[in-house]
């Protein structure tokens, strides 16, 4: 007797092939998605690290500005206001360096050591902040707006800092002189322009006044 004939059922060659389709698509869209979440998280670090930048370089300028005109002798500058004449007194100024936009650099001291002698030979206490071929620097050695040996606080290989100003502003409140600097800061990075951050703020400058 002739043995049965069984029959198979299983996968056709179109079914495998619709298959190998979705799944294919499947992947291309992981894969797609996968990349935009690498390059969205790349754009959010590179963000945060240039508003960290602004934000510490702010800080230290506002922290630093805030000390303009303090003298050590603050005891004798109280009992004796008229007579008394700080060395520190009219050192808050608003200068730019040579090809620099207007205003973009500010000078003044302050007594750091508190010895009530403005220093300027051992540990100057003439400070400034400044905008030079798209960086911020610090003031060195007393050195002038205008003149080179500042030193770099922003990296500008990495960061373009395409604004700064500094506007000083003098009120007069019954009778009391005060002294407030805004300052308005813009830069981005020098990689990618899209990734940018503008600060602005103003303050009292107190032992100013």
């Amino acid at each position: 007797m002739l043995n049965r004939l069984l029959y198979q059922t299983g996968t056709s060659l179109v079914e495998l092939m619709i298959s190998m389709a979705i799944g294919f698509a499947s992947l291309t869209a992981m894969a797609s998605l996968v990349g935009h979440g690498i390059g969205l998280n790349s754009q959010l670090m590179a963000k945060s690290r240039l508003d960290e930048e602004v934000n510490a370089v702010a800080a230290l300028m506002i922290r630093d500005i805030k000390r303009a005109g303090y003298d050590g002798n603050i005891a004798i500058v109280v009992n004796d206001p008229n007579q008394f004449v700080s060395v520190f007194d009219n050192s808050l100024a608003v200068y730019s360096y040579p090809g620099e936009a207007a205003s973009s650099c500010v000078e003044f001291s302050y007594d750091r050591n508190q010895n009530g002698v403005l220093d300027v030979v051992s540990g100057n206490e003439n400070f400034g902040y400044r905008l030079k071929d798209n960086a911020i620097e610090i003031r060195i050695d007393g050195l002038s707006c205008g003149a080179g040996g500042w030193h770099d606080l922003t990296d500008p290989d990495i960061i373009k800092v395409s604004h700064l100003k500094f506007v000083l502003q003098q009120q007069n409140n019954h009778g009391v002189n005060t002294h407030r600097i805004a300052i308005e800061l813009q830069a981005e990075l020098k990689s990618d322009s899209s990734v940018s951050k503008r600060f602005s703020t103003s303050f009292l400058v107190k032992n100013y006044d």
